[in-house]
């Protein structure tokens, strides 16, 4: 199917509002819709690709159903007519969904010569189900041969870490939701650097020269020595956790580009990946007060969430993707007991109902993990803690948020609150993706156990402080304040022959709409998402859901938008420029409907 500059017919508008049309600069050539083959249709099911001569390969999430994903293989020979091959889709095994961040790479070595396409496997928990895989079927990574890309053939599967966060052994690989395979040429090795959840190493290193035996070579925790990502001012960065990795030759240096959410983007270079060879080259910070809100006369922290990021091809610039689909920050006060006056910040998430302007107050009941048949009958505030992490759950890892969110909410209950849990990753905070009739709210493990009413808990010990049997909990109230939509970042960048060098921000640019009030709720999602740097002029290409595609020029004057395509119904978020018969494209995902392909 040609792209008309229509919506299509059959593509759910998940909100009622949407953005005024615009397009310009750039011109919509082709599309195509996919066919889920579990039947449960595409609403938020598409998410990322990666792309390969003649086809493109789109992950398939775990929305609307957990079942039957992988990847889907799109002919893009003519990119005014591209369309699904349904007998290529590749898919994984039951209980894993594939996520951002598939990679496509050209291997010719003594174990292989060919195409290899690699994604990661994130875990799809059953709450209260036996492990449905047997062992070694979960995490990790696949690796196929699509040399033939209309007749892939896996050649690994569950590749990956098999330690738990204390080092002992599991049955089951880390869930892996970003890779990105390269070759060193100097070596002739071929490597794939995972973004893993475990939070203690989250990002691995595996030499897959022989695709057949992946062998893990390396796991960094960037949040210290010899890295140290992060900054204590201003407060609030707390979730320090890699999202998303590339790596580019520069001169004779491997250089890996790492969004690290809170702790910014960060250059490493993994020219030897080996363990003690990888070394930091720069790390960006993040200013005082939030720079969009800024310009608005909004004086508010950062939220941080970096989440996407390309460098240029000279190695000069660095453009990064902010994701926050939070537009609505929660900030909360503790209203009686001890801790009385102490203010907190939560995370709403976006799928269920606002806090209105009269805010949210009351003291909580506190409901356990608040999974289905636990619940009893109650009114106002639900507080429950998230569930162990799958690592250590074993076959019974709990619920889900969304099942958490449906049980309070069948309670009576107007809304609910979930405190992190326990482990490294305690004072995480961020919105979850469950859909509902009343606000579902999340905050770190030390705001939670002082909703709890305990008394002198630090950063340092939320992380191990038990959840208590007999909480004294305290009153809240708890208002919205405008936050923005995310954004993009430009930053000029300083890579040497040798050592250290720098991060510097030029610019940053978000879409008029998504710094606006009145768009914060019932537009769909206006976040930017990912980013794509053209191989021969200074343009980039971003993906903003909800708000389309926009394209820039980027250079030491800043970020300058050049042209746009959004239309009702657009929820895009992978792209990448791609080149078909002899000239370069931008191939774009729609979470609801398949790929588009634009003429830049």
């Amino acid at each position: 199917m040609t792209g008309t500059g229509t919506a299509h017919d059959d593509q759910n508008a998940l909100e009622r509002n949407h953005l005024p049309t615009v397009r310009y600069g750039v011109r919509c050539v082709g599309r195509t819709q996919v066919n889920n083959p579990s039947g449960a249709g595409l609403e938020r099911h598409i998410c990322d690709l990666a792309a390969h001569g003649n086809h493109a390969f789109l992950t398939a999430y775990r929305e609307p159903t957990c079942e039957r994903t992988g990847a889907y293989v799109i002919d893009i020979s003519d990119p005014q007519a591209p369309f699904e091959v349904e007998s290529a889709f590749m898919e994984t095994t039951t209980g894993n969904y594939v996520g951002e961040g598939p990679g496509v790479i050209e291997v010719d070595n003594e174990y292989f010569s060919g195409v290899l396409f690699v994604h990661g496997n994130e875990i799809y928990a059953q709450a209260h189900a036996p492990d449905p895989t047997g062992p070694r079927q979960r995490g990790g990574i696949n690796i196929w041969d699509i040399t033939d890309p209309e007749h892939a053939r896996l050649l690994a599967a569950h590749a990956g870490d098999y330690t738990d966060v204390d080092g002992s052994p599991l049955s089951q690989a880390v869930e892996v939701y970003y890779v990105f395979p390269w070759t060193n040429s100097f070596t002739g090795r071929t490597y794939v650097a995972m973004v893993t959840v475990k939070i203690t190493t989250d990002i691995c290193i595996m030499d897959i020269t022989d695709p057949r035996n992946p062998t893990l070579v390396n796991s960094l925790d960037l949040r210290v020595p010899p890295f140290g990502v992060g900054q204590e001012s201003p407060a609030g960065l707390d979730s320090l956790f890699g999202h998303a990795v590339d790596v580019t030759r520069t001169g004779d240096r491997y250089v890996m580009s790492a969004t690290y959410w809170d702790g910014g983007y960060v250059l490493l270079d993994v020219t030897d990946p080996t363990p003690g060879n990888v070394s930091m080259i720069a790390q960006s910070f993040y200013a005082e007060l939030d720079e969009e809100r800024a310009k608005h006369g909004h004086q508010v922290p950062p939220e941080g969430n970096a989440e996407h990021c390309a460098l240029s091809p000279d190695a000069q610039f660095l453009v990064g993707a902010d994701e926050n689909y939070e537009a609505v920050r929660l900030l909360g006060t503790i209203t009686s007991g001890p801790d009385a006056g102490l203010e907190f910040t939560a995370a709403w998430s976006p799928d269920t109902a606002p806090i209105d302007d009269d805010g949210l107050s009351g003291t909580p009941t506190f409901v356990g993990n608040g999974c289905p048949g636990t619940v009893r009958p109650g009114r106002g505030i639900a507080l429950m803690e998230r569930d162990a992490s799958l690592l250590t759950a074993g076959s019974n890892p709990g619920c889900s948020f969304q099942e958490k969110l449906n049980a309070v909410a069948a309670a009576g209950y107007s809304a609910g609150i979930v405190f992190n849990r326990q482990g490294p990753d305690a004072l995480h905070q961020y919105p979850t993706s469950a859909k509902g009739p009343i606000p579902l709210i999340f905050v770190n493990r030390l705001t939670g156990l002082r909703l709890l009413g305990v008394t002198g808990v630090t950063e340092e010990t939320a992380g191990s402080t038990p959840t208590p049997a007999a909480p004294d909990i305290p009153s809240i109230d708890l208002r919205s304040v405008f936050n923005g939509w995310g954004y993009l970042r430009l930053f000029r960048t300083l890579v040497p022959a040798v050592g250290s060098g720098s991060i510097e921000q030029v610019d940053t640019y978000a879409i008029p709409e998504s710094q606006d009030p009145k768009y914060a709720i019932g537009f769909g999602d206006l976040s930017a998402s990912h980013v794509a740097i053209d191989p021969d002029r200074r343009l980039v290409y971003a993906t903003f859901y909800s708000g389309g595609l926009r394209v820039l020029s980027y250079g030491p004057e800043g970020l300058r938008e050049v042209g746009a395509y959004c239309e009702p119904g657009n929820d895009f978020v992978g792209v990448v420029v791609h080149r078909i018969g002899g000239k370069n494209y931008a191939l774009v995902t729609d979470r609801n409907y398949g790929l588009y392909v634009f003429d830049v």
